[in-house]
């Protein structure tokens, strides 16, 4: 019992410990500074329920995307310090297969349109990154909607 007693202590002064790291590291879009190149105003954007910002550069003129459809689009990734992590790339893919900022991020778009998406990490690659995404990466894309279904 001793043993146990000094177990649950010792879980309780660890957990009082300030180890310096913040508790959830997630990024903020609505507080970060983007690259001019990327043209990010964040007041200017509608946000998702989610938490996914958007705007729409073109509206297209096609059928609407609702759901997680098979698409046809074109896109290009970037960090929020304007560097590329994914070059411009045309592709077709199952929009259920993409991190889930993307998946909301889309949603309503038509085809033939262009928006850009800011999503913040939580929505994205998380504390583990992926590739050339650093944790906790804000990111950018810029899609082209070509063809749902």
């Amino acid at each position: 019992m001793k043993r146990f007693l000094l177990f649950i202590a010792t879980l309780s002064v660890a957990g009082c410990l300030n180890t310096g790291a913040p508790a959830d590291a997630s990024s903020n879009p609505a507080t970060e500074t983007f690259a001019a190149s990327l043209h990010i105003d964040i007041s200017k954007m509608t946000k998702t329920a989610n938490g996914v910002y958007y705007s729409d550069t073109k509206v297209g003129t096609g059928a609407t995307l609702t759901g997680v459809p098979r698409v046809s689009v074109t896109y290009t990734g970037y960090l929020k310090d304007g560097s590329t992590f994914a070059p411009r790339d045309s592709t077709v893919f199952d929009l259920s297969t993409l991190i889930f900022g993307m998946q909301d991020g889309m949603q309503g778009m038509r085809e033939g349109g262009e928006r850009v998406l800011v999503i913040p990490s939580a929505l994205g690659y998380g504390p583990n990154g992926q590739g050339l995404i650093p944790p906790n990466s804000t990111l950018v894309f810029d899609v082209v909607l070509s063809h749902i279904g």
